[in-house]
């Protein structure tokens, strides 16, 4: 594919750098001279200085030839002149980033053929989504739907001590149609085998039935009611939050600096709690009894007020933290010193950019701890390699893992002899390094 790229932020250096691994021909653009010196340091692409919405250097660009066009600056009238812009002068599809509420409802973190543009993202609406999910479950740190949400991937920490830890997988007794899909140690994300065993402070990644994930969260320990949330930040992210948690019958409470927004939010939200005052106050947190409350999400635009007034919330007795971070690379440093779950807009634009970038039999794509491993849903087409042969002896690369099979509708989590038919859709966990050899199963055979 040949793609043009505007705005080269942490998004689209993201972007860029995948899509050149992906061996895409690519051209990278930002008004900012030093921007483009980063990349041009880093990745082999074309690159141009000047402004993306701008008709000359889109022309300049090749815009009028690009399979796809992705615009990603901070400025959300840019990125939809661009891609309005692109398409115009003859790009096949365009993928714009808003991330403000003027272009979308609360509840639309992608919305589709708007003002004519193919896919426009709003990754903070897509966050305030993610949280009320993790709010809804009651104890994971991660909630992913798959298989048109029959399939559930949870993130839970392991505790202290219990009589799951120790065990190897294979002996452990968990729900039927369930398993350990991958397991962050140190940091370090890996794909388990069937004698490895679960340690205090890991962090696991469970995948089966949506039915089932209460189960494994009871049998961590993990499971806790939430209903009450204190929001801090009434911006797009707290507000859409606040929204999706009423719906869900929470009692939320929802701090704001700004006097005028705050008595803004009030009329917006006649069901919610709205004070105007400082999430990094301690006093007024220790006043309003924040510890008292079952989850404490930190969602400003600004990272070190998130970070404080999620330290403060632990300090007081709240039972978890979550805090938003513009900077993706910060969230295990956040982790460290004591919020339990990090969650970035970065991140999720990445996520869902790549998935309409890579391959058509790719359905969807999400990344796990910042890149480290990818769950992709495939559909295995006729003539691909993966056809016809049984899992356990397909030569599956390390690192790598079947995890759900949906055939003819009905969705399992597959084992050793079970074979993959021809419109099967498929769910793999994959890490970086393995994901070649598992594109490869998906490729049609050559004559």
């Amino acid at each position: 594919m040949y793609v043009v790229v505007v705005g080269m932020g942490q998004v689209g250096q993201h972007v860029v750098r995948e899509l050149e691994r992906d061996q895409h021909d690519v051209v990278a653009i930002d008004s900012n001279p030093a921007m483009v010196e980063a990349v041009e340091d880093s990745q082999d692409v074309g690159t141009l200085v000047g402004y993306g919405s701008s008709p000359k250097i889109l022309r300049e660009a090749g815009a009028s030839k690009a399979d796809l066009v992705v615009a990603v600056t901070d400025n959300d009238e840019v990125n939809l002149v661009a891609a309005l812009a692109a398409l115009r002068q003859g790009a096949k599809r365009a993928i714009a980033r808003v991330q403000g509420d003027q272009y979308s409802g609360s509840d639309e973190g992608i919305l589709y053929g708007l003002l004519g543009i193919d896919v426009v993202i709003n990754p903070r609406i897509l966050v305030a989504q993610e949280m009320a999910k993790i709010a809804r479950s009651r104890g994971a740190l991660e909630v992913l739907g798959l298989a048109g949400n029959r399939v559930e991937m949870i993130q839970i920490e392991m505790p202290a001590t219990g009589r799951m830890l120790h065990k190897g997988l294979a002996n452990l007794s968990l729900p039927a149609q369930t398993l350990v899909a991958a397991i962050v140690r140190d940091g370090e994300l890996f794909v388990p085998g069937g004698s490895e065993v679960l340690l205090p402070g890991d962090r696991a990644y469970f995948l089966g039935h949506a039915g089932t994930m209460d189960e494994i969260e009871d049998l961590f320990g993990a499971r806790k009611d939430i209903t009450r949330v204190c929001i801090i930040g009434g911006g797009v992210v707290g507000l859409a939050l606040a929204r999706l948690l009423v719906q869900s019958d929470v009692e939320v409470m929802l701090l704001e600096k700004d006097r005028d927004r705050a008595e803004m939010l009030a009329i917006e939200l006649p069901d919610v709690t709205v004070l105007h005052g400082d999430g990094t106050d301690s006093h007024l947190l220790e006043e309003e009894q924040v510890g008292s409350f079952d989850l404490f999400a930190a969602v400003t635009k600004d990272d070190e007020v998130n970070l404080m007034a999620g330290l403060l919330a632990k300090r007081a007795g709240v039972q978890r933290a979550v805090s938003l971070a513009q900077r993706p690379d910060y969230a295990d440093i956040y982790r460290q010193l004591g919020i339990d779950i990090v969650l970035s807009p970065r991140t999720l634009s990445s996520e869902n950019i790549l998935r309409y970038v890579r391959q058509s039999e790719v359905q969807s794509l999400t990344l796990l701890e910042h890149g480290q491993a990818e769950v992709l849903e495939l559909i295995a087409r006729e003539g691909s390699r993966i056809l016809g042969t049984p899992i356990k002896r397909l030569n599956i690369p390390r690192g790598a893992l079947i995890a759900v099979l949906v055939s003819q509708g009905r969705v399992s989590i597959p084992h050793g002899g079970d074979q993959v038919r021809a419109g099967d859709t498929v769910v793999l966990i994959t890490t970086a390094s393995a994901r070649p050899a598992v594109e490869r199963l998906f490729k049609r055979r050559t004559l």
